[in-house]
């Protein structure tokens, strides 16, 4: 993976993060007793992760690239880094979005 993959992964943060505010309506119109800002960041991560892995696993079947514990391993880790160093974009847009 190299730094097309990153500049893509990080694309699909963008479109994950710009989501937050359907999630926070989503959320906030069904009433739910839950704490809004871990179950939307919830949301969020499992969005990024469900598309990025998608992203990367079709690519490696594009390029036929062999699948195994070390590539799945760096997929993982390249998944984890783009979404740790969004972080705090990410509770920023929650926290915006909560208060709108």
């Amino acid at each position: 993976m190299g730094i097309e993959d990153k500049k893509e992964i990080e694309t699909l943060m963008n479109i994950v993060i710009n989501q937050i505010p359907s999630y926070t309506n989503m959320i906030n119109s069904e009433h739910w007793d839950v704490n809004l800002d871990d179950c939307i960041l919830g949301m969020v991560y499992h969005s990024f992760v469900a598309k990025s892995t998608d992203y990367l696993n079709n690519k490696r079947t594009d390029n036929k690239q062999e699948t195994n514990a070390e590539s799945t391993f760096e997929m993982m880790n390249l998944i984890s880094e783009v979404f740790n160093d969004r972080l705090a974009d990410i509770k920023q847009e929650i926290i915006s979005s909560l208060n709108s």
